[in-house]
């Protein structure tokens, strides 16, 4: 009996040991262990970037930075205008704040106060520095608007611009008077610049409940400016945006500056959106 109890208890051991090697042994699925991450490290960081500012007419009374910043990370080119015309405060201010935008890769060019001398006198343009609006795609030796414009065209085709914004107000909203482009965009004759102004004016009617202030896709960049010269002869993607200076000026900034970096990182990934 006692032989018989012996043997039982060691079958029932062998068991209970055979058990226990199917959970802990080889080929057992475990839990994974989470990989470390260093602390303090986003997963999302933006690459470092190099800074460049370049002085267009530099040593002039015109004279007004560009500011160049270039990703550790390849990618595209992108500009940034703001500032053409001196009554308009709310496209200077918000094209300086891509100045403080992480870049994840490529470059991106800021020229936030194109036209100095009439964003001092708080007009549109001064009598001897013509329309930048209209100057492209400027002269070396011409007129200050050609010189300025001129300069601007020589970063775009220096850093191979894949996209270039304008930033503008209109003197009301278009939705109560046509004759002005006030809340608008004005794409590239392209496809891609009009899927991304309409994807773009989606997005930022939702943040806006009042009709007459929500924003409209009109026509085409006007001949002669950043927009149309980038779109027409460089063939790359390009808009003109427009607020309506009928807003508080930090609405329209706001405004001006959210679908401007809308349109940036869904078109080229340079920047989070």
């Amino acid at each position: 009996m006692f032989k018989k109890l012996l043997c039982f208890l060691s079958l029932l051991a062998l068991v209970l040991a055979a058990g226990c090697g199917a959970k802990n042994g080889a080929g057992a699925q475990t839990a994974a262990k989470p990989e470390a991450k260093p602390a303090g490290l986003s997963q999302e960081a933006a690459p470092q970037k190099t800074t460049t500012v370049i002085k267009l007419m530099d040593g002039t009374k015109y004279a007004t930075p560009a500011y160049i910043y270039k990703s550790a990370k390849p990618g595209p080119a992108v500009l940034v205008v703001g500032g053409v015309h001196g009554n308009e405060p709310a496209g200077a201010l918000a094209a300086k704040k891509f100045c403080d935008v992480p870049l994840l890769k490529g470059t991106l060019i800021v020229v936030p106060r194109a036209n100095e001398t009439a964003l001092q006198e708080k007009i549109r343009t001064l009598p001897e520095t013509g329309d930048l609006n209209r100057a492209y795609p400027g002269k070396e030796k011409g007129t200050p608007a050609e010189q300025l414009t001129y300069g601007i065209v020589k970063l775009m085709k220096e850093n191979q611009v894949a996209m270039v914004l304008d930033l503008h107000e209109g003197y009301a909203f278009n939705y109560e008077n046509h004759k002005s482009v006030g809340e608008s965009i004005l794409p590239g004759t392209d496809d891609k610049s009009t899927f991304l102004a309409m994807d773009a004016i989606e997005f930022i009617n939702k943040q806006i409940t009042e009709p007459k202030k929500k924003f409209n896709v009109l026509a085409n960049p006007v001949k002669g400016s950043t927009a149309w010269y980038a779109n027409t002869v460089l063939k790359v993607p390009a808009f003109t945006i427009e607020t309506s200076d009928k807003q508080p000026l930090e609405d329209r900034t706001n405004f001006s500056f959210t679908i401007a970096k809308f349109i940036i990182a869904n078109g080229t990934g340079i920047i989070a959106q």
